[in-house]
């Protein structure tokens, strides 16, 4: 008889389990015992224990993936404060490059060339004479150029040299001279150079000099043209002052690269030279490599104080821009470590969601888990996001409509905290406000640094 009513309250606890659905409960702050109404163990089928095992795992990787989806958001919200106070400092720093950012080395240039044109010793004998002809070097000499060790170089193909653009280097004398004496120099030296190439065309200084001519006029083809020539011609002692040229050129054009290796060859070439060296000092400035220009220019204060002091401008351009550089960098860093954060957060929270949909797979629904008599539940049930899908039944797959409420796990996961894109916008925010403020003629070493930044984490410094 014991044994048989074992048995009757055996099913009829199996049998209300069935009907409830409901097997998880918690110790309230007051003491008392109350239905969990999110709890992830009201199972539709509670007897299963295999399933409640399951249950239990998914639950507990659900957790441990939100605490740490957490705790990279919180520390997220740290790094971008970290970054919002670096902007601010960034943005202060910045003052000075709106004075430097349009500095091009163009006086340094013009120096240079005065420098070269005293090395130069024209012939005294010119009987010759063309007033209205143009140097045009290629019309006075037939060379043969198959050979030219710069032939390879991209800023010899035709289809660049047809797109070169420098700017007139004429308008810089009108700064320092005025307008008359500036033209006056471009007339005098457009003579020289004809009447010298018409009298002497095997001569290099005069293809230099019509180098030099082009570049006042602003005309880069036949500046490069010109310069090409008297580097084929000049005898090795004297090859550094068209390479010069030639290598100033490809600065102003901003082919940066190839003028390093030309500027290079003119220092080579002509090592006891400081001109030479405040060229390439000069365009590793504005390649922002300042420990390169740094090391050239020291190399020029041995050489020649005077032309050391004539570039205090360009050092001047150097002491801005490289904290600025460095600044930008960090915060470029900065943003790309807290993009790969986000990245981070977004993967947790899809595993997290993978693993709340298989919980859900095994639960009553939520909406069916307050008592009718339970007023306080019903509400606090009613007060969450409802949200609906489309479910296939198992035994005629048509498809149903499913309508149920969130519970806590996935309000959270669905919140704007954790909105991937919303928290990129905030990072790229201090990204895109930092090419706004800054001069427009800097933002192409920004778009370089940005490009080149690595991931670095943001460190808040003990105050």
């Amino acid at each position: 008889m014991r044994h048989f009513m074992l048995l009757i309250i055996g099913t009829m606890v199996f049998t209300i389990n069935r009907i409830l659905a409901s097997n998880h409960y918690v110790i309230k702050e007051d003491g008392f015992i109350k239905r969990r109404l999110d709890s992830p163990f009201h199972l539709r089928q509670p007897e299963n224990l295999l399933k409640f095992l399951n249950q239990m795992h998914c639950n507990d990787q659900a957790e441990e993936g939100f605490k740490k989806m957490q705790r990279r958001r919180n520390r997220l919200d740290d790094h971008i404060l970290i970054t919002a106070q670096l902007m601010q400092q960034i943005i202060e720093k910045s003052k000075c490059a709106r004075i430097y950012v349009k500095l091009k080395g163009a006086g340094d240039y013009l120096r240079t060339t005065g420098a070269s044109l005293k090395r130069l010793r024209f012939p005294e004998k010119m009987e010759k004479d063309e007033k209205n002809g143009e140097p045009v070097c290629k019309n006075y000499i037939d060379v043969t150029t198959a050979d030219y060790v710069y032939n390879k170089l991209r800023s010899f193909t035709s289809e660049v040299v047809q797109s070169m653009k420098i700017e007139r280097e004429e308008h810089l004398l009108q700064e320092e001279f005025g307008l008359k004496d500036a033209e006056s120099v471009t007339e005098t030296m457009r003579n020289i150079a004809v009447k010298g190439l018409l009298n002497n065309p095997q001569s290099w200084k005069f293809h230099m000099l019509g180098s030099y001519y082009w570049r006042l006029v602003g005309n880069v083809k036949n500046a490069l043209e010109c310069a090409h020539l008297s580097v084929l011609l000049a005898p090795e002692e004297s090859r550094d002052i068209p390479l010069l040229s030639l290598g100033t050129i490809l600065v102003r054009a901003k082919m940066w690269d190839d003028a390093e290796i030309i500027l290079n060859a003119a220092v080579n070439n002509g090592s006891e030279h400081s001109e030479n060296y405040v060229a390439l000092a000069t365009l590793f400035a504005l390649k922002h490599n300042f420990k390169r220009a740094r090391e050239y220019f020291k190399i020029v204060e041995k050489l020649n104080t005077v032309m050391y002091s004539s570039t205090y401008t360009m050092r001047q351009y150097i002491d801005c821009l490289e904290p600025l550089d460095n600044e930008a960098s960090k915060l470029f860093g900065y943003v790309k470590y807290m993009m790969r954060e986000i990245k981070d957060v977004n993967k947790l929270r899809q595993d997290v969601s993978v693993y709340q949909n298989k919980i859900i797979q095994q639960q009553v629904p939520l909406a069916s888990r307050y008592n009718n008599n339970d007023a306080q539940l019903k509400t606090n049930l009613l007060s969450r996001y409802q949200y609906c899908s489309t479910r296939q039944a198992s035994d005629t797959q048509a498809s149903t409509v499913f309508c149920d409420f969130y519970s806590d796990l996935q309000m959270q996961l669905e919140s704007k905290q954790f909105d991937a894109e919303l928290l990129e916008w905030q990072v790229n925010h201090y990204k895109n406000r930092l090419f706004e403020r800054m001069p427009k003629e800097y933002k192409n070493q920004l778009e370089f640094l940005y490009n080149t930044a690595k991931p670095i984490l943001p460190i808040r410094k003990n105050t």
